[in-house]
């Protein structure tokens, strides 16, 4: 409740002496008159700067993860936000410090400053990866990578120094705080489908310049501020008028597709148009040498070609190339009438695998996209690729993401098509989904063949073997699970190859040998056996042949690949083939969706993240273990640890918290996006959702001012009882296609609730017994933990599964309420 207080001299909060934290004082002359203040006597216009700062800060965050999936690849995506949330803790610790030798930044001043270093490291960025010179190598790339550190480094500290000046309102300036969060969430999706992010970028610094006036406007007004607002206002609009609508990757960038036709040496490509949406940049090109075509750029990867239809059907040599020449095509020779009435394209971007489709001669043809903007482009061309998705009476186009539609949707298709993306760009809003999704697991399979009519089948193209054994081995493990052994499961596909890209062929029931004595005839003769390929019931034809500059030794040539020769003889189990690959290939489920992970090992950027994790448990095992007088104590930030023993168990509980919080918010957010399809809309739903729940339960805690510690334990309990819960009914829950986000956001909103309490109850608790001079270390400490749990999340979700982090999430809640309780007598 808002109530308006008059006093003569209203109390300011103020960073003061030591002992003297939890006491409101009146330190400035000019705070004269009256003022608004909440019930618990916090001012108003502080609580709305924060609001405001926190709002800045999280769609500051979504719009990095856009700017920075178009500049680099999108493994830097994780790493890059990871160090942006590492500045974030380590403000608090740098407030921790300012204010042991001086008495530390003025609000409206530190908020200014934050703004101004938003604004000019955003320009910095944008202006390093654009004009950056290629002989400038990958020192351009390491800068961009640390460059975010600096301004979540004054965000944190700004966002500290709120908590530092009244630690015994935590918990209305934690509500504040979060629901400034979740403000930016729910607006960022709109936000950027309207305006370019480099451009948003810029709006941030409008935000936090106008935070810093509201403050300075009450606080103290003089020339100097006047002269930072006006430059902050400068620099927030001439970013939002002069930021370039378009931003190309860095031009060293070779795992960028769309570097290779803008940067070559011919120079012959160009950009037509360039779209902006919170799924990221689409550009259109088009190029001299590919007449009568133009592809379409995610993030400058991801490239999707759209034909011109008329100059198609003109040129014999393209046609071609589209259809005999390229693998997808090629089941189509065989099909009856019946057995090509339906089609699911799913990911037709600019149309290709559609007009496989339409030459193929499907009746009807419905094509899943995920990415609006790339559908509006096809259809906004439609006089260029003959209204592909306009016209054409036999094609729907659906913008869904794939497995979401399948999952509701009852009808049976006789063709389902894939052509697996190369997408190299995150697509979630918080940066943490990469680029996984739920097409390639094993429960999808499933889900494709119990889509399938009785005589319908799979197509999926390839790039390359890798993909092609992974999904093999899907396909023999989905088999599996229907009781079909893998020796048979192998009647039930072949595979040919064509200019390196593997075509896969899965029929929901098995082949016959003359089915495949034919095809076997026709892939020779249409060239479909450029390198590995397979038909069952096919003899293997094996020849030893000698080689010309050694004699003595021979080479043996297989005409089948005989790994899948011996699959289907039973010579060869698929634990066998998974255990000696050279690659990973194991099947991924819906629990861990990592399709594109080959690595044996732990992938980059987590194995140099896992390193910092060991390095930090170090720290705090050193920290906690200290046990000489503080006057002995030489490392100085361990000193205040020697001197208060309570201050180590309050370090351990915002640790636990800040791992938690993490862990919690990235397994649940993976877990519902398998039902709420969209990747970004759906984690913005969540994140609202969450964050406005942790606010709500940040707030009413400020209504606890008793026994403190008891109302942690519940909270904490009840967080890992629906963490536990979740794991087991959330299949149960999300079964109901018509309310799946409000049930979703319910469950993340019940669950940001629990988590709202023990943060701020936390902070109090040590404001009470007289630690408040630490609030900003174990705000910074916390968001260091985060950082954490953020990293360990993913590490074990791909390991294990996010069922796995959910409950060990949970878990860390658990301990911290049970922390409580074994120490209340000593705190």
């Amino acid at each position: 409740m808002l109530t308006k207080i008059v006093i003569a001299r209203p109390p300011f909060f103020r960073n003061v002496s030591d002992g003297m934290r939890n006491e409101y004082i009146m330190t400035d002359k000019h705070n004269m008159g009256k003022r608004w203040y909440n019930a618990t006597g916090t001012p108003i216009h502080m609580l709305c700067s924060l609001a405001l700062v926190s709002f800045g800060m999280i769609l500051y965050e979504i719009v990095l993860t856009r700017i920075f999936s178009v500049i680099l690849s999108y493994h830097y995506v994780f790493a890059i936000l990871s160090l942006a949330m590492l500045g974030l803790g380590m403000g608090g610790f740098l407030l921790k410090k300012w204010c042991r030798t001086t008495r530390g930044p003025h609000l409206y001043m530190v908020t200014a400053v934050t703004a101004l270093v938003a604004g000019i490291i955003t320009a910095l960025t944008l202006y390093l990866s654009q004009a950056a010179p290629v002989s400038w190598g990958n020192t351009v790339t390491w800068v961009i990578l640390f460059l975010p550190v600096i301004p979540f480094l004054f965000f944190g500290m700004t966002i500290a120094s709120f908590f530092q000046q009244a630690p015994g309102q935590s918990s209305v300036l934690y509500g504040f705080d979060i629901v400034g969060g979740a403000l930016a969430a729910l607006a960022a999706v709109p936000l950027l489908n309207t305006v370019p992010a480099p451009q948003v970028a810029f709006i941030v610094v409008l935000v936090v310049v106008f935070a810093s006036m509201i403050l300075a406007a009450v606080e103290y007004f003089n020339m100097k501020i006047a002269i930072f607002s006006l430059i902050g206002l400068l620099l927030g609009a001439g970013g939002i008028w002069l930021a370039p609508p378009r931003i190309l990757p860095i031009k060293n960038d070779l795992n960028k597709d769309i570097n290779r036709i803008i940067y070559k040496d011919s120079g012959d490509g160009r950009i037509v148009e360039t779209r902006w949406s919170a799924f990221g940049q689409t550009d259109l090109v088009e190029s001299d040498l590919l007449p009568g075509e133009k592809i379409i750029y995610i993030d400058g990867a991801a490239g999707t070609s759209m034909y011109g239809y008329q100059s198609l059907l003109n040129d014999s040599t393209k046609l071609r190339d589209l259809t005999t020449n390229f693998g997808q095509y090629f089941p189509f020779y065989f099909l009856q009438k019946n057995q090509k009435d339906s089609a699911l394209v799913i990911g037709p971007g600019g149309g290709r695998d559609v007009l496989v489709a339409l030459f193929g001669g499907v009746s009807f043809i419905t094509a899943v996209e995920v990415n609006p903007e790339l559908v509006q482009i096809v259809k906004d061309y439609e006089d260029f690729n003959g209204g592909l998705y306009t016209q054409l009476p036999n094609v729907e186009i659906v913008v869904d993401e794939g497995r979401s539609f399948l999952r509701n949707t009852s009808e049976k298709y006789d063709l389902l098509m894939l052509a697996l993306p190369v997408t190299k760009s995150s697509r979630s809003i918080n940066g943490y989904a990469l680029t996984e999704n739920y097409l390639f697991t094993v429960e999808a399979f499933g889900d494709y063949l119990g889509r399938l009519t009785p005589e319908g089948r799979i197509i999926f193209v390839t790039h390359g073997k890798a993909e092609l054994y992974r999904l093999l081995a899907l396909t023999l493990t989905a088999f599996e699970e229907r009781g079909i052994p893998v020796d048979q499961a192998m009647n039930h596909l072949y595979t040919i190859a064509r200019h390196g890209m593997p075509t896969l062929i899965i029929q929901k029931n098995p082949f016959s040998p003359e089915e495949m004595k034919t095809r076997h005839a026709a892939l020779h003769e249409l060239g479909f056996d450029d390198g590995d390929y397979f038909l069952p019931f096919q003899e293997q034809v094996s020849r030893s042949l000698a080689l010309s500059h050694d004699t003595a030794s021979t080479l043996t040539w297989n005409m089948f690949d005989q790994t899948m020769v011996n699959l289907s003889k039973g010579t060869l189990t698929l634990d066998e083939l998974v255990n000696t690959a050279s690659l990973n290939i194991e099947p991924v489920r819906d629990d861990n969706p990592f399709f594109y992970n080959f690595d044996k090992e732990l992938p980059s950027p987590f194995r140099q993240l896992y390193g910092l994790i060991i390095l930090g448990i170090g720290i705090v095992i050193w920290v906690v273990s200290v046990k000489k007088p503080s006057a002995h104590v030489k490392t100085g930030f361990i000193r205040p640890f020697a001197r208060h023993t309570k201050l180590k168990w309050f370090l351990m509980i915002f640790l636990l918290l800040g791992m938690g919080f993490m862990m919690l918010e990235i397994a649940l957010f993976q877990k519902l996006t398998l039902y709420l399809g969209n990747p970004v809309s759906s984690t913005s739903v969540l994140l609202f959702s969450l964050l406005l729940g942790v606010g709500v339960g940040s707030l009413g805690s400020s209504r606890i001012t008793h026994r403190l510690w008891i109302a942690v334990v519940i909270s904490t309990g009840a967080v890992f009882a629906l963490s536990l819960a979740y794991n087991y009914v959330l299949e149960d829950l999300m079964t109901s296609a018509a309310i799946v986000p409000f049930r979703a956001g319910l469950i993340t909103g019940l669950l940001g609730v629990a988590m709202g309490f023990p943060f701020p109850l936390a902070l109090r608790m040590m404001n009470k017994h007289g630690l408040g001079e630490f609030t900003a270390a174990m705000w910074g400490a916390n968001g260091l933990a985060s950082v954490a749990g953020a990293i360990t999340a993913m590490i074990i979700g791909i390991e294990w599964g996010f069922t796995e982090v959910l409950f060990i999430g949970g878990v860390l809640y658990l301990i911290t309420g049970l922390l409580f309780t074994a120490i209340r007598r000593q705190i």
